[in-house]
């Protein structure tokens, strides 16, 4: 049997105990659980620092170390399913404690001290979970949450709740701006597919990362034969491509053209990529 190797722990001499049934391996590894503890830990698709990047892990996300090193480790996200290799110094082994807080809005920057004139420590994106161990912390009138592990964030970035929006195009338009990065899924970067994953956290849903995975796995698909067919939230997709319609004739999308999250006229968008609705796969929640 062939698995995906982006949402299987499966290599040539070691596999996931999960999957003893399923595929044959020199020897099988349980899951060490563990949590990402930097705001976006790069995840490879093998141990060097020259490998292909795929994806990122957000801080917070629960992940399984199936095989760790002095300077790599090898997980699969909780999340989603995806697999690769991230630093070692980006994880922490052992259970996360329950969140008190998640980022609510597009990202939040962490400081060694309770000011945000302090040097910045690190970048957490939206919806990251986070453990304060101590908050009210006051300085010139701004309060500051204490994470667990280390460093200061504003309390007024902060939420009990996940971060929620109406619709999936309300939270697309959020990014609008943010610059294209292969494979990044956040404010400081985000591609096509990466997009549409976090669009739908904001409405409490995990689908997969890769716009070939979400094609197949979002919603149903629809024969739709032009723009009048469409509907808001569909997604469209074409090879290695998705945008989210935001009715009007208008889509949102991270474009690789102009490397940014943009809202774009559909039809001047065919015309100029010399696209037609035959190309399209339409999948509609």
């Amino acid at each position: 049997m062939n698995l995906d190797p982006r949402l299987n722990a499966v290599r040539r001499d070691l596999a996931d105990a999960r999957l003893r049934s399923t595929v044959a391996a020199p020897r099988y590894a349980e899951g060490q659980p563990a949590r990402v503890i930097t705001g976006r830990a790069p995840v490879r698709r093998g141990p060097g620092a020259g490998a292909p990047l795929d994806t990122y892990y957000h801080y917070g996300e629960p992940v399984l170390v199936f095989d760790q090193t002095r300077t790599t480790a090898w997980c699969q996200s909780g999340e989603d399913g995806y697999v690769g290799y991230v630093g070692a110094r980006h994880i922490a082994l052992g259970t996360a404690p329950r969140p008190t807080h998640f980022v609510a809005g597009l990202g939040v920057y962490s400081y060694r001290e309770p000011d945000l004139r302090a040097p910045p420590l690190d970048f957490l994106p939206r919806h990251s979970p986070i453990a304060a161990v101590e908050a009210g912390v006051l300085t010139r009138g701004t309060e500051y949450a204490r994470l667990d592990t280390g460093g200061f964030v504003p309390a007024g970035c902060l939420s009990r709740e996940p971060p929620r929006s109406p619709d999936l195009a309300a939270a697309a338009r959020l990014y609008l701006g943010c610059p294209y990065l292969w494979g990044g899924r956040s404010f400081l970067g985000i591609d096509c597919s990466g997009l549409v994953q976090q669009a739908f956290r904001d409405l409490g849903v995990v689908i997969p990362r890769d716009s070939d995975m979400q094609r197949e796995a979002i919603g149903h698909a629809v024969a739709v034969a032009g723009r009048a067919e469409l509907r808001r939230d569909d997604l469209i997709f074409i090879p290695g491509h998705v945008m989210i319609y935001a009715g009007g004739g208008q889509v949102v999308h991270a474009y690789g053209g102009d490397m940014a999250v943009r809202e774009d006229d559909l039809a001047e968008l065919m015309k100029s990529n010399g696209w037609d609705f035959a190309r399209f796969t339409v999948r509609r929640l």
